[in-house]
Formats: structure tokens, C-alpha cells, sequence
């Protein structure tokens, strides 16, 4: 296959044959996959900073 064949199938390929997301649909997902990934990081703090009070508590000497 000839490189010039190849590059032009995939520009064919992208600009005829993908459907690309509206603008409008781009941002409220990523609205969503940025509000919900700053929750997880913030629930997984916080279970790990109690998994470490905890296992500090039951392991001390006092």
C-alpha cells in the first residue's frame, strides 16, 4: 500500500466517517468527569486518612 493511499484513507476516515461529539455535549461531559473525579479523590482521602487514624490507634503502646 502506497503511503499517499494510506493518508488519505484516514482522512477520509475522520472526516466522513466519525461522528464527532457537539460542542456542547464535549463540555457538559467533561463538566461531569471532572465534578465526579474531584469527588472520588476526595472520598478516597478521606477513607484512607481513617484507615490510617484506625490502624494507628490499634497498633499504638499507650
Amino acid at each position: 500500500m502506497k503511503k499517499k493511499n494510506f493518508f488519505l484513507e484516514i482522512y477520509n476516515e475522520f472526516v466522513y466517517c466519525i461522528t464527532w461529539p457537539r460542542w456542547v455535549d464535549l463540555q457538559m461531559t467533561t463538566i461531569i468527569v471532572s465534578f465526579f473525579s474531584i469527588f472520588l479523590s476526595l472520598f478516597l482521602y478521606g477513607v484512607d486518612s481513617f484507615f490510617i487514624f484506625f490502624i494507628k490507634k490499634l497498633f499504638s503502646l499507650k
